[in-house]
């Protein structure tokens, strides 16, 4: 019920063996613990959340990491039995996590096996239930590759118990798998969580780069959050924050902490430095794209029957202005640019554009000439290009404001002893 993978080096071997029996005795005995490794949104750039990551806290003080005990119990089918044991500390922890920042979201790590029954379900369920917790403020973290070897009937429908829960399903470790972008489609997750070595190869790789880069895109574009572990660098921070990721976690930011530990920390309600600029630059190709699928659907209206090929459909244009992506961002995420003049003056041409949306489908059912069709699209094409200029001056503008704030950023809390 934890990330192996959770420290940044291989640690030292523990000082005495680890085998099942160990574990257990380790389970029974109120050995094991959380740490929380704090999320930062990189909206606002304050804490959003959590990773709860597992650790075992020998009575001599020693602390075995998950790297050294998970894959044991993954191998030896033990994880569940781990998993479910677990899982009453986690809810005890989340209740006094919940009661103090009601707002705060924790993931915690499960494996494939867990699913295998519906044990983990009804142990979730039941904590939502009695424990009022909010599924909302859960998220459950599984690898790709645990997904796809365990793909079996009960699995699939496990896990769409869960979601039909309200709880989250991110897919952790992506850009490591084979098939991520197929997994994607298939199963229901809504977060993806990009794996820290991809992240820490960008330095030295433009196509570690570029991979990072069209997978933020695409979750973007798939209506899903996206997370970058492995953040150990301020030039990483500022990397992501301006391609539009939405949350990153690392040890620059924060290291695992016990839990009273990170209270103390949520009560300070810092933030990090920078402006989400990157999400400025998808919301302009969030434009760019609802332009295109506007201008394609009057063209198929238009033409219908002209032609014996089906044309390939992409999403259907959103027409209220505060529900297509734009929208979304500009009364979302982009309000925190609203004490900027350029901000406020998007507004009055972005209502204006889907009011030419409208008129042109219209024309288009109506079966008004082409000509006077031609006429209503390059309306639209002008009135296009005066968002795209806004928009595209507010990138800058705010670019250069980050700039600036970059320069009063706060310690990273490892460096402060935590």
């Amino acid at each position: 019920m934890s990330n192996p993978k959770d420290p940044r080096s291989p640690p030292p071997s523990p000082s005495t063996s680890i085998d099942e029996a160990a574990l257990a005795r380790a389970l029974h005995g109120g050995e094991l613990t959380y740490y929380y490794q704090p999320k930062i949104s990189l909206i606002n750039g304050k804490i959003c959340g959590s990773e709860a990551l597992m650790r075992w806290v020998r009575p001599d003080g020693e602390v075995i990491l998950p790297c050294n005990f998970i894959p044991l119990a993954e191998s030896s089918g033990f994880i569940t039995q781990l998993s479910l044991g677990m899982f009453p500390r986690l809810v005890e922890d989340l209740l006094i996590i919940h009661d103090y920042r009601d707002e705060i979201s924790t993931s915690f790590n499960l494996s494939a096996q867990d699913f295998r029954d519906s044990a983990m379900v009804d142990a979730i369920r039941d904590a939502i239930t009695h424990h009022q917790l909010d599924p909302a403020r859960l998220e459950v973290e599984l690898t790709e590759d645990s997904v796809l070897h365990w793909d079996n009937p009960e699995l699939r429908e496990n896990l769409r118990s869960l979601v039909e829960l309200g709880v989250s399903l991110g897919m952790d470790d992506y850009g490591t798998g084979y098939a991520s972008i197929d997994t994607l489609s298939q199963w229901p997750f809504d977060c993806v969580k990009l794996d820290q070595g991809l992240i820490r190869r960008m330095s030295g790789s433009e196509k570690a780069t570029t991979i990072v880069q069209a997978s933020i895109r695409m979750a973007h574009q798939l209506g899903m959050r996206i997370v970058a572990e492995g953040i150990e660098t301020s030039a990483l921070y500022d990397f992501l924050l301006n391609s539009g990721c939405t949350h990153a976690q690392g040890f620059w930011l924060a290291s695992p902490l016990p839990l009273e530990q990170y209270l103390a920390i949520l009560g300070k309600d810092q933030r990090w430095s920078g402006l989400p600029t990157g999400l400025i630059h998808m919301a302009t190709l969030d434009h760019i794209h609802w332009r295109q699928a506007l201008i394609a659907e009057v063209i198929a209206i238009a033409f219908k029957g002209e032609t014996r090929d089906q044309p390939i459909r992409t999403h259907t244009p959103e027409l209220d202005p505060h529900k297509c992506r734009l929208g979304r961002w500009y009364y979302g995420p982009g309000q925190e640019f609203r004490d900027h003049p350029l901000f406020a003056e998007l507004e009055t041409p972005h209502f204006r554009l889907h009011e030419l949306g409208e008129q042109l489908l219209e024309a288009a059912n109506r079966g008004i000439p082409r000509n006077e069709l031609v006429g209503l699209l390059r309306q639209l094409t002008r009135q296009s290009a005066i968002v795209l200029e806004l928009l595209q001056e507010l990138e800058s503008e705010a670019l250069l404001d980050h700039l600036h704030m970059a320069h009063h950023a706060p310690e990273p809390l490892h460096e402060r002893g935590h």
